[in-house]
């Protein structure tokens, strides 16, 4: 049952004790507004700041809970991984002393281990897709994963908008993303983006009642932990995922204007479902 749909139980303990209990650190991270939080298929939460995981909470007899120890202030390797990269791992927080000092001192070092060029036309996606999660109250998961199916393979989708009942799965990109368009050198056939959505779109497709199912379970806890108040008797699932393309040039060349103009052919030639944000 793990990583299927089926998995996630609105029963669980973990969500269960949060609301018999109301842990001060739960309430501290609820209510950051620089923060999102969502629930994954086997009954666990990850806190995210700007896409870097500040917090995997499980409950195991209690709650536990993990981030990655550069997050914690400790830079050191641990060894060495099978392809002799420097090794890293996980450590747990004290939740006991989680505290707005604590939060601010991991989100700096997120920003600085996880976040590149926030202040230049290449932000990362991961700060992307935060600022639009933050900003937006329609998208009500991110970082969907599903990898039980060999014909799919493995996918993550960014965004998971809920707008006017419809459900529609979204990926992001920035307007630098090499894989949005042919490349004469670097991507010569069938641009990946292309790939990427109609592996997404077969996906949607294959398994709309399981999706459909799975999001009213998700809503019911969200709701329940005070996350969000969707209230709907009825989904619908949207059967072309949707594309953002976020527009971060702050000058515009005739080599960039060339290049949207490509992207938008390329797209509309395979009858995408996009935007430019």
């Amino acid at each position: 049952m793990n990583g299927t749909f089926f998995s996630l139980n609105p029963g669980a303990n973990i969500f269960k004790e949060i609301k018999i209990q109301q842990p001060k650190w739960w309430t501290l991270l609820r209510e950051d507004k620089e923060l999102y939080i969502e629930i994954r298929k086997d009954n666990y939460i990850n806190v995210y700041y700007h896409g870097g995981c500040l917090a995997k909470i499980e409950y195991k007899n209690g709650f536990i809970a993990k981030t990655h120890q550069k997050y914690l202030g400790d830079c050191e390797p641990r060894g060495k991984g099978n392809k002799g990269t420097d090794k890293f791992e996980y450590d747990t927080i004290d939740l006991a002393k989680l505290d707005n000092t604590l939060i601010i001192n991991i989100k700096e070092r997120i920003k600085i281990d996880y976040l590149r060029h926030i202040e230049n036309e290449k932000p990362t996606e991961k700060w992307i897709q935060g600022k639009l999660i933050t900003g937006y109250s329609k998208y009500i998961d991110s970082e969907f994963q599903f990898n039980k199916d060999i014909e799919i393979g493995r996918l993550r989708i960014d965004l998971i908008e809920l707008s006017n009942d419809v459900l529609s799965f979204v990926e992001l990109k920035g307007i630098f993303d090499s894989r949005l368009r042919n490349d004469e050198y670097r991507n010569p056939k069938v641009p990946e983006i292309i790939e990427q959505m109609d592996k997404y779109k077969l996906f949607i497709n294959k398994y709309e009642n399981d999706i459909i199912e799975y999001y009213k379970k998700l809503i019911e806890i969200k709701n329940s932990l005070g996350l969000t108040t969707i209230y709907k008797n009825k989904i619908e699932l949207n059967k072309k995922p949707k594309l953002i393309i976020v527009n971060t040039y702050k000058k515009m060349t005739k080599g960039r204007e060339a290049r949207i103009r490509d992207i938008k052919y390329l797209l509309d030639k395979h009858e995408i479902n996009y935007i430019f944000e």
